[in-house]
């Protein structure tokens, strides 16, 4: 059932000027609405990194791994990785994005994604490649954020020797805005993470 409303001269004018096209008073009220509601009409940006898409293709071919940064339009980020095991030198990359992490982009609220390849371990006495990822993403930070920060790990341990979980414990020099990132920090600088998070 259709209704009526009656709006001033001065808002119809303000309708007017944010009218795409042949937009109507109705359609530009309903993307004003979908704007507030995290909806978007505007497709995602796509950065890479490496910058060259032809070179990011054949590093992630190469390590088979990429980390994905999602940035919505109400402000928030989801961070996941990407196990390219199947991509090929005659996969489509975009394609591959737009039916896999972008897929209904609109409804998700996706404003842009960057996305980095990620080293290897390199499976070395003292190598921390592997834990800072699988660190990075139990927290919520990218390879690159937690690469910033000063961390001790220890593992909390039962009276039976069961690994209950690790404790990870911050530096006070560490940069504050960073550490605001991560959920459940407690004012020590320390959380813990579950005993899971480092197996392979």
């Amino acid at each position: 059932m259709n209704k009526s409303i009656e709006i001033s001269a001065t808002t119809y004018s303000r309708l007017e000027a944010l009218a795409e096209g042949f937009d109507t008073p109705e359609s530009v009220i309903i993307r004003l609405l979908d704007k507030m509601d995290g909806n978007t009409d505007t497709k995602p940006t796509l950065a890479f990194y490496p910058s060259d898409e032809q070179q990011f293709k054949l590093r992630l071919i190469e390590t088979k791994e990429a980390e994905v940064v999602i940035y919505k339009v109400d402000g928030s980020r989801e961070i996941s990785r990407w196990k390219a095991n199947r991509l090929s030198e005659s996969s489509n990359l975009r394609g591959n994005l737009w039916s896999g992490f972008l897929r209904g982009w609109r409804g998700k609220g996706i404003k842009s994604v960057e996305l980095t390849i990620l080293p290897k371990a390199l499976n070395v006495p003292n190598d921390d490649i592997a834990q800072r990822k699988a660190l990075a993403l139990s927290l919520g930070l990218t390879y690159d954020e937690i690469c910033g920060l000063d961390y001790e790990v220890s593992e909390n341990t039962g009276d039976d020797g069961l690994l209950y979980n690790y404790i990870i414990q911050f530096s006070e020099d560490c940069n504050r805005d960073t550490l605001a990132k991560i959920d459940g920090l407690d004012e020590n600088l320390s959380i813990s993470v579950d005993s899971a998070t480092f197996q392979n």
